[in-house]
């Protein structure tokens, strides 16, 4: 397991000293949405572990998870990536808005949310108990239309079914070319679609739904100012590239757990 270790290493730079984007992260509560992120890929990890090892890759396999959602490494590479994104934009203004009781409003609620879909059945629940009224539906499509939602969660849930394949290549259990990795993920892209849009259609419901309606109307304004886009992009970028580096580093995991059984 040791070129695994160095692996989850490699793909991550320590912390630097304190930046604006510190400050950002901290109004945002990136550390409380970092250690429910971690309870979902463990939840997915162990979803791996059944489908692909025999009898769910036992306690090696946990304890392999355990070590790879390290929250400390996966909070440098979510700084490390969205302070390369902002470049020269202002970060103060964005620190402005999310430091107000309203925005800590609209960080608490999407927080929540994150917890609540971790449960069985709230998805269909949340999405149920915003149906009505219509206006409150078309505001949340509004916001999911302003930060183009569904279609860079398609985009970025690709790039990290990407990753998982390159992994179980580079670690040497499949033999696939770059073509034929591409024709696999693609062709989930349907699925991947549906997936997607009943997932975020919960999750909106679950955290925006529920916020009174002048707080979603400010949000969805605010996301449209230049430095709204700007902390959308970033945010984006911060978190596909954390995405695509864990997704890499299950997929070799599996691969070594993988011929480690066949030996």
């Amino acid at each position: 397991m040791r070129a695994f270790a160095l692996a989850i290493v490699s793909v991550w730079a320590l912390a630097a000293e304190a930046e604006p984007v510190d400050d950002l992260l901290e109004v945002l509560g990136s550390d409380a949405l970092i250690e429910v992120i971690r309870d979902e890929l463990l939840d997915y990890g162990e979803e791996v572990g059944e489908a692909m090892l025999s009898d769910g890759g036992g306690a090696a396999w946990s304890d392999i998870l355990e070590r790879l959602y390290d929250t400390e490494l996966m909070q440098a590479r979510l700084r490390s990536t969205m302070q390369e994104s902002f470049g020269d934009t202002e970060i103060a203004p964005l620190i402005g808005f999310y430091e107000t009781e309203q925005g800590q409003r609209i960080v608490q609620a999407e927080l929540d949310a994150r917890r609540y879909l971790l449960t069985e059945g709230a998805q269909e629940e949340a999405e149920a108990a915003c149906l009505e009224p219509p206006e409150r539906k078309e505001a949340l499509l509004e916001f999911a239309e302003v930060n183009d939602i569904l279609e860079r969660n398609v985009a970025g849930t690709l790039n990290s079914d990407l990753a998982f394949y390159h992994g179980l290549v580079d670690g040497g259990v499949f033999e696939m070319s770059e073509g034929e990795v591409l024709d696999e993920v693609q062709g989930r892209l349907p699925e991947i679609r549906v997936s997607l849009e009943s997932w975020l259609s919960g999750y909106l419901c679950a955290s925006l739904g529920s916020l009174p309606e002048g707080d979603l109307a400010a949000y969805t304004a605010f996301s449209q100012t230049e430095e709204g886009h700007a902390l959308n992009n970033a945010i984006f970028d911060g978190f596909g590239a954390l995405y695509d580096d864990l997704s890499y580093a299950i997929g070799l995991a599996v691969s070594v757990q993988m011929l480690g059984e066949d030996l």
